[in-house]
């Protein structure tokens, strides 16, 4: 009898230490303004695309401690290359960071990055190249005395990629309105920058309209987004959870309508044509 007692108490300890485990095992979801995909302050604050996706992942997978961290993409990019239990919403997948993360299936889509100028001086970008609103990155670059600053860290298409690493001496800042105020103070020349984070930000500081955005000649394609997480056995079970969420989720209405909240009605329809193929689809 005392055995059997013995035995079922150790059965009953072990049932009930699972899910003290199970809700112990931290996840760190890192993240930074920049809205309209993370949004930090105002009467938004949450309401970002990567935000809702972060906060639908928390929801489906009960199994983690969530703990949202702001942090400069620098020291998120960091912790995840540590193999530190980090991940991140949003990340572009590359081959070079594909040797220090998992990356899930597409979460969005980054509409083509473009360059984005004060509107004051749009004649004298558009009107150099003279292709009436398209201008070659490769040139811009090539010119002496044009100033711009890069996200530290970012990944942008591979063939933005490709010339940047052509560039020796870039500036690099850390927070997206750092660069955006810099631009509209003169003291950068342009952005390379996603025409949506930009309006969204321009608007916040009350300098609506101030901007202008010109199409890359190099790159006219979208890019997906998705969840990053360290290269490690934890990091790849995760990342296989958040598949199964994003698999069942993905073409809800309500998954959707978080992807295409904030942009404007013709950005919605290009996010419409190629949602079947390059988010639901793609792996």
């Amino acid at each position: 009898m005392t055995s059997r007692l013995s035995a079922l108490l150790c059965c009953f300890l072990v049932a009930a230490a699972i899910p003290q485990a199970q809700a112990t095992d931290r996840l760190n979801w890192g993240w930074f303004n920049a809205a309209p995909y993370m949004i930090a302050e105002g009467p938004d604050k949450g309401q970002g695309i990567f935000d809702q996706i972060r906060t639908l992942l928390k929801e489906d997978m009960p199994g983690y401690e969530h703990k949202d961290v702001q942090a400069p993409f620098p020291r998120i990019f960091q912790e995840i290359k540590n193999g530190n239990p980090w991940c991140f919403v949003g990340g572009v997948k590359n081959p070079e960071r594909e040797q220090l993360a998992y990356f899930s299936v597409p979460v969005a889509v980054f509409l083509p990055f473009k360059v984005v100028v004060r509107r004051d001086r749009l004649a004298e970008f558009a009107g150099a190249n003279g292709s009436g609103g398209a201008v070659s990155l490769a040139e811009l670059m090539a010119k002496d005395g044009v100033r711009t600053s890069y996200l530290r860290g970012r990944s942008f298409s591979p063939q933005i990629n490709a010339l940047l690493e052509q560039q020796p001496n870039r500036q690099y800042h850390s927070e997206f309105n750092e660069a955006l105020q810099m631009l509209l103070a003169r003291r950068l020349d342009y952005l390379l920058e996603l025409p949506i984070i930009s309006t969204y930000s321009a608007r916040q500081l009350g300098r609506d309209g101030e901007l202008a955005a010109l199409t890359i000649r190099e790159h006219a394609d979208p890019t997906v987004n998705r969840v990053m997480c360290p290269r490690t056995e934890w990091g790849k079970q995760v990342v296989a959870k958040v598949n199964a969420v994003l698999h069942a989720q993905r073409n809800t209405a309500r998954y959707r309508a978080i992807v295409e909240r904030w942009s404007d009605d013709e950005s919605v329809r290009v996010i419409r044509a190629i949602y079947p193929t390059q988010i639901l689809k793609a792996e």
